[in-house]
């Protein structure tokens, strides 16, 4: 399964982490990191992984650095609220030489929420989990994560099962702080019933907002990048192949309904066909034959995006506003 950071490719991701980082900053550089002091342990050392051996140091990055490690794909961590990522390679203990490594990325985030937010964008719904590991977490081949607590954790390891995988994802869980994984209160606006288990993402930044949907691309939504801008939780519905996407829109501030219901207009127009109003939901459909809706209350809004069933669709959308506008 393929993981992405929205529309950006993991393989971004795991191409920064075999290639050169003669460009990135390095540790002790005291323009660009804080002293040994001023790091919790975790992004200092990481080991008693078993049967696996840390094969050298750590590489840390903090915001300026983290351009040369994750080479076009830095700016939606950001837009997160990053602080900080410390890198480690593991080898096999007691084996006989072999080209298996393990690459552990370990994101500081500015909080809980942050951490969750970018964990959330590699998801896409259905992954697998490993019994006993209590945060958020996936495995698939060859990559892994997690969340907990201000920490979300990338485990790059092409060349393992993914059971060892998953063990090693044990292994690490137990030493990030924290207790659990910390998800915005928004997230629990979505409607449990028929969702997509663990297609749950936090929308935070333009780059998150353009990767979910080219409907939420516009300006007018407000997903900048300051303390001030629109946020929204998505997940996905239905089973493959009559999957649709359900996102719900938090605006710090309400904005004029009749001004946000023509500029959805527009863009419902741009993408779509047979666009309509029916009473206070905007509505139209794709070439598929998928409805797309719209509407809004107060500071809240929602959009379903693609279902090919309208009656259930407007039940969902329906459902979401009212729980997020009380």
């Amino acid at each position: 399964m393929t993981h992405q950071y929205g529309v950006l490719a993991v393989s971004v991701l795991l191409a920064a982490a075999a290639c050169s980082r003669g460009n990135a900053a390095r540790p002790g550089d005291s323009a660009s990191f804080p002293t040994a002091q001023d790091k919790p342990a975790l992004m200092r050392a990481v080991d008693g992984i078993p049967g696996w051996t840390r094969d050298g140091g750590v590489e840390t990055y903090t915001k300026d650095g983290l351009y040369g490690y994750i080479d076009g794909g830095a700016e939606i961590v950001l837009q997160y609220g990053f602080r900080e990522l410390a890198v480690f390679k593991f080898k096999p203990a007691r084996v006989a030489p072999t080209t298996k490594e393990v690459v552990l990325e370990i994101y500081r985030m500015e909080s809980g929420e942050a951490a969750f937010g970018i964990y959330s964008t590699k998801l896409e719904g259905e992954e697998e989990g490993r019994p006993g590991i209590e945060s958020d977490h996936w495995v698939s081949p060859g990559q892994g994560g997690l969340v907990k607590g201000e920490y979300m954790v990338n485990i790059l390891a092409p060349e393992c099962s993914d059971r060892e995988i998953g063990e090693f994802a044990a292994a690490i869980e137990t030493k990030i702080p924290g207790k659990e994984t910390v998800r915005p209160m928004g997230m629990a606006w979505l409607p449990r019933d028929g969702m997509v288990a663990r297609s749950g993402r936090y929308i935070k930044g333009p780059l998150a907002a353009q990767g979910e949907s080219p409907v939420l691309e516009a300006a007018f939504w407000g997903f900048g990048t300051t303390d001030s801008a629109t946020e929204a939780y998505s997940a996905k519905y239905g089973v493959a192949p009559a999957v649709s996407k359900l996102v719900i829109v938090e605006f710090r501030k309400a904005p004029e309904a009749e001004a946000l219901d023509d500029a959805v207009l527009a863009v419902f127009r741009e993408y779509l066909k047979d666009v309509r109003r029916q009473g206070e939901t905007l509505e139209g459909k794709n070439e598929a034959g998928r409805w797309f809706l719209f509407k809004g209350k107060g500071a809240v809004a929602a959009l379903v995006l693609g279902d090919p069933d309208r009656a259930a669709a407007r039940a969902r959308l329906n459902l979401a506003l009212a729980v997020a506008s009380r």
